[in-house]
């Protein structure tokens, strides 16, 4: 919407919304939008694609691998290695809806909006133009649903409910009212840790997202934290709970158990919501010797709070992602004490390392992890379970190693490829 009302020309560029000649088939047939052709996307589209379900898949700037622009584009990739995200493996180029202008107008117009002072994200911009431009193009004709993210579906959506096609809206993360609810209660728990104003939507986006809800015909989601928050605030709605598969492609098995002193990690963003104070605290309490705490990601908590706890951690701002196996193979433990997640990568990410972690049940814990074999389920908030995981571990090192190769084991049998299918037959059913 954004996109369009600031550049008026771009719905002719697009053409008319009518579908285009295509054969249609008799099973379901989706048709999956997402702005920018983030990875798990991307997969869902090339299960689809192999299953015979999918319509098309709408996207920002991409190209199939097999493609002559997938091929020049690979070229490119050896000098720029984050073209790699846009060339998309195991899809027919035929399916492929790419929308570069769009994506290319709405960044641009997000970058202005934010440094003229306006109170919308570049992030908000992208998804909110992606979703006009996608209610305005062709459609291929069969297509019998529409698979729409959070903040890029309204539009999208209203046309599907006027053709009469199913809405399938996927909801990455807890519902909005669940987590400014999280950030209230620890402003109140932590006072003084909070940096800058307390987290809420704008008014704007709180009304996006409850109309994209109210349109859609079901709500995937990859966690039952996700679901329950789901059910509390939203309307009733058929969900479809499908975990996330392993990258075990991705981040691969460590060579043996670290043999230098005792390391936690914790990788993401550190906020109140991730739980981060608990952390800190914990690990002053449990009076570790020799041993490391390292923070790897964004620390956004306030200065004055973080200066508590100077010296007691490392901290990595910004890792690439292809250097965190030598992070995740480096450490004994990854904790991850979570307050509200809709899943939670780096658990996955840790576990296809051989990396145990130690977790909450506020995300995609449960769906990963089985307490005591293949990692650790505490109660959130509590500074007391961590000390005392912090401290079993440490004296017994050779039972954490175990337990890391059990969590390896567990990523093998379900990995993306088996995701990807088991969400492909909870759209059928």
């Amino acid at each position: 919407m954004l996109v369009l009302s600031l550049c008026p020309g771009i719905g002719d560029l697009l053409g008319a919304g009518d579908p285009i000649d295509r054969t249609g088939q008799a099973m379901t047939s989706v048709l999956l939008s997402h702005p920018h052709a983030a990875a798990v996307a991307a997969g869902f589209a090339s299960a689809l694609d192999s299953a015979g379900m999918l319509a098309g898949f709408a996207t920002g700037m991409a190209c199939s691998a097999d493609s002559w622009n997938g091929r020049v584009a690979t070229r490119l990739a050896a000098f720029r290695p984050v073209l790699n995200n846009r060339i998309l493996t195991g899809l027919d180029q035929e399916r492929l809806l790419s929308l570069p202008f769009v994506e290319l107008v709405s960044r641009g117009c997000g970058w202005f909006l934010e440094r003229t002072g306006q109170r919308i994200r570049s992030y908000d911009a992208i998804f909110s133009g992606h979703d006009a431009a996608v209610a305005m193009i062709p459609w291929p004709v069969g297509t019998t649903d529409v698979y729409a993210y959070e903040d890029a579906a309204l539009r999208t959506f209203s046309r599907a409910r006027r053709l009469g096609l199913g809405r399938i809206w996927d909801l990455p993360l807890p519902h909005y009212a669940t987590i400014e609810e999280l950030y209230r209660e620890e402003a109140r728990r932590w006072p003084g840790a909070l940096e800058g104003p307390l987290y809420r939507e704008p008014e704007w986006k709180r009304h996006r997202k409850d109309c994209e809800l109210e349109l859609a015909t079901k709500v995937s989601v990859a966690s039952a934290f996700t679901k329950s928050s789901l059910e509390r605030f939203g309307p009733e709605k058929d969900i479809v709970t499908i975990p996330y598969g392993f990258p075990v492609d991705a981040f691969t098995r460590r060579p043996g158990q670290p043999d230098s002193r005792f390391t936690v990690l914790s990788v993401g963003t550190h906020d109140l919501r991730k739980g981060t104070p608990y952390l800190l605290e914990a690990w002053r309490r449990a009076g570790l010797r020799d041993a490391e705490l390292h923070l790897v990601g964004p620390l956004r908590l306030s200065k004055s709070f973080v200066d508590r706890y100077a010296g007691t951690f490392k901290h990595w701002p910004h890792v690439p992602k292809s250097e965190l196996q030598a992070h995740y193979s480096r450490a004994d433990l990854l904790l991850f004490p979570t307050l509200g997640d809709g899943f939670g990568l780096v658990m996955q990410e840790a576990m296809c390392c051989g990396l145990p972690v130690v977790t909450t049940p506020c995300g995609g814990g449960p769906e990963c992890i089985t307490d005591g074999v293949d990692g650790w389920l505490i109660p959130p908030r509590s500074i007391d379970a961590i000390v005392q995981r912090l401290r079993e571990a440490a004296a017994n090192r050779g039972h954490v190693a175990t337990v890391g190769r059990a969590a390896r084991a567990r990523a093998e049998r379900w990995t993306w490829l088996d995701a990807q299918s088991a969400l492909v037959s909870g759209l059928r059913a």
